[in-house]
């Protein structure tokens, strides 16, 4: 066998060989990565699922229990009408729940939201037996004999205001349908064609929610059960069939919330979980396929091109190495190979020296490239990330603030402005009409959240949802009190010990105004009130102590002594202002220094002598005006209205 023969065979055998072993290799390493994707992928929204149950379960029962402490249920006089009325105030105050009712230890209901089955005895269902068994609080899902349709049950005890002895139970009731909404849908990265099969169910196997078949629910046992009952190791377990793959995670707890011992399943056929290495093979083929013909093609025009001139270059090579430049290239015999070798060694020695060389410089740029174009791509991505949820976290604390409108419905002569410094931010107004026997009250308040951006909003949130769970709920009407018991609030909300040294917290200050006499009452920990009476041209200031909520040292008693409280009586076209220190604090004008406090007073004197809408644009115009050549300190919230 010639030269020309062998070489052809050697090079079409390298190409299929090195083709070969490469696309085993990748065809390996993508579907590893790709399983490797799937299992962490299922993993973090398996956990991401069951706490998201967790929480809302915790945040339902803590409901009920806070509703279980009012004073109306836990009255034994409290006529059943009133009763009924306060179960509607619930239903009206959150719309997750579809009904309330308030049962006698009997289970004979007594008062309902929708005024169902009133005076019928309820049936002995699973929450009941749990607070038969001396639980204060349960929760399950079943089919509610009075709605008729699937709903979760959230039942906690009521006990006498006087003795604190149990005398019915509170129940409120969420339709499954909302479970879908916290749950949703969930797929394998962005391919809505690998959605996952989610799938809740109890100790017994009995199917709770299912996103594939909800007529499922409480109707069947799941079809897998007994394959997946055995997996009972913390965290989340993985299970892989012959056809499907599975991820099983049992209830974890929450809080105080111990769970109710039901189990969340993720489940993915494998058709549909590696659809995408059918696709990559596919592509890859197609990529190399031609390129693999291609190399064949100049393998054996190389071998028919290189291998006719080999005897001539050996023989120019042994004349170059007598340094004869002028040889001609006659053939010769086919020996000639081996003295080539030898004579041309020192030259390509060289040679391929110098090209590796350049192949680790060459390298060194690409690898170079590759990185910064992944870390471009890494930070657009990130960043894309941070605005968008940026954006969705300013909706969000946006919904939790009150409408100008209802403070305008009392005091029609009001304005609000409010400057986040980082879109969203840690001040938060919070004002609401409320009514006590036969009187009604306007209750407003401003605080100022420790940081600003992210970690200021969460604490504006939580002030303000506390201050709805204290005022609506607990019925606190004393300023004095309403900040004492917040403080006790944020301090378990923060899991912060009573000796602890913690600045995190809030600045406030409340007014409790009554409508009927126009007697105010005020009290503040760090945010002043400011009064401006009618034909008065000075400011009155009442000041608070320097304190902050949710840091004050000592229990709710020893805060609650801490504090000061103002009883003003008020006029007809007297103004009120509450201001976190955003505005004074702001850096600008000339000397870049701050706006001071006392310059902010003289400004709400003078603006004071025109209308309310007048003067808002006013303190917004010499706000903007102070600071345009420097970028905002702070968040800024200043409230204001005039006594009608």
């Amino acid at each position: 066998m010639n030269i020309y023969a062998k070489l052809t065979i050697l090079c079409l055998f390298l190409v299929l060989f090195t083709a070969g072993v490469l696309s085993f290799f990748a065809d390996q390493k993508v579907e590893q990565t790709l399983k490797e994707e799937i299992v962490s992928s299922m993993t973090q929204q398996s956990k991401g699922i069951s706490s998201d149950i967790g929480r809302f379960m915790f945040s339902r029962l803590n409901d009920i229990r806070m509703a279980s402490k009012n004073p109306f249920f836990r009255n034994l006089n409290t006529n059943p009408e009133q009763l009924t009325l306060r179960l509607q105030e619930l239903e009206n105050l959150n719309d997750l729940y579809y009904s309330f009712s308030l049962f006698d230890k009997n289970r004979v209901r007594i008062a309902d939201s929708k005024r169902i089955s009133i005076g019928k005895q309820h049936t002995n269902d699973l929450y009941w037996t749990k607070l038969n068994e001396g639980q204060t609080m349960a929760v399950d899902v079943s089919k509610s004999e009075s709605v008729g349709r699937v709903v979760m049950h959230f039942a906690a005890k009521v006990n006498s205001f006087s003795d604190n002895s149990e005398v019915g139970v509170l129940v409120g009731r969420i339709l499954v349908d909302e479970l879908f909404k916290i749950v949703g849908e969930y797929s394998l990265s962005s391919d809505t064609s690998r959605n996952l099969d989610i799938n809740l169910i109890d100790s017994e196997g009995t199917v709770l929610y299912s996103n594939t078949d909800p007529s499922n629910i409480l109707n069947s046992t799941y079809r897998n059960y007994n394959l997946v009952s055995s997996l009972n190791e913390p965290g989340v377990n993985f299970l892989e069939t012959q056809d499907a793959i599975y991820f099983i995670s049992r209830e974890m707890n929450y809080l105080s919330f111990n769970g109710n011992d039901w189990t969340l399943i993720l489940s993915i056929p494998k058709d549909k979980a590696f659809s995408p290495l059918t696709q990559i093979r596919e592509q890859i083929l197609l990529a190399v396929l031609p390129v693999l013909i291609l190399t064949i093609v100049l393998a054996l025009v190389a071998a028919n091109i290189f291998v006719k001139p080999i005897v001539k270059l050996s023989q120019a090579a042994e004349e170059l190495s007598k340094g004869n430049l002028d040889i001609e290239l006659p053939t010769g015999s086919k020996d000639e190979i081996g003295k080539l070798a030898k004579q041309m060694a020192q030259t390509s020695q060289s040679l391929i020296g110098q090209i590796e060389e350049q192949r680790q410089t060459n390298k060194q740029l690409i690898d170079q490239k590759t990185q910064i174009e992944m870390q471009k791509n890494q930070l657009v991505s990130v960043s894309s990330q941070i605005r968008d949820s940026i954006s969705y976290a300013e909706r969000i604390q946006r919904s939790t603030l009150p409408p100008i409108s209802t403070l305008q419905s009392v005091f029609p002569e009001s304005f609000v402005t409010y400057k986040p410094k980082d879109i969203i931010g840690g001040d938060f107004y919070w004002f609401e009409r409320v009514r006590r026997g036969n009187n009604e009250y306007m209750i407003v308040a401003c605080g100022d959240c420790t940081g600003h951006g992210v970690p200021g909003a969460i604490m504006s949130i939580m002030g303000s949802n506390q201050l709805t769970n204290i005022i609506y709920y607990q019925n606190y009407l004393d300023p004095k009190k309403i900040i004492s018991r917040l403080d006790k609030v944020i301090k378990f909300e923060l899991q912060r010990d009573t000796d602890e040294v913690n600045r995190d917290g809030m600045e406030i200050g409340i007014c409790v105004i009554d409508l009927d006499t126009l007697k105010m009452e005020y009290a503040g920990a760090g945010i002043p009130l400011r009064i401006m009476k009618h034909g008065s041209e000075e400011l009155t200031i009442y000041k608070s102590p320097r304190q902050m909520v949710g840091g004050i040292e000592g229990d709710e008693q020893e805060v609650h002594a801490q504090l000061t409280k103002e009883t003003i009586q008020l006029d007809v076209k007297d103004r009120i202002f509450l201001s976190s220190d955003g505005f004074q604090d702001q850096f600008g004008g000339e000397f870049d220094k701050k706006y001071m406090s006392k310059n902010f007073n003289r400004l709400i004197e003078k603006s004071s002598a025109h209308p309310i809408e007048e003067q808002k644009k006013i303190i917004e115009k010499t706000f903007s005006e102070w600071s345009k050549n420097t970028s905002q300190t702070d968040d800024v919230c200043v409230l204001g209205f005039e006594i009608k």
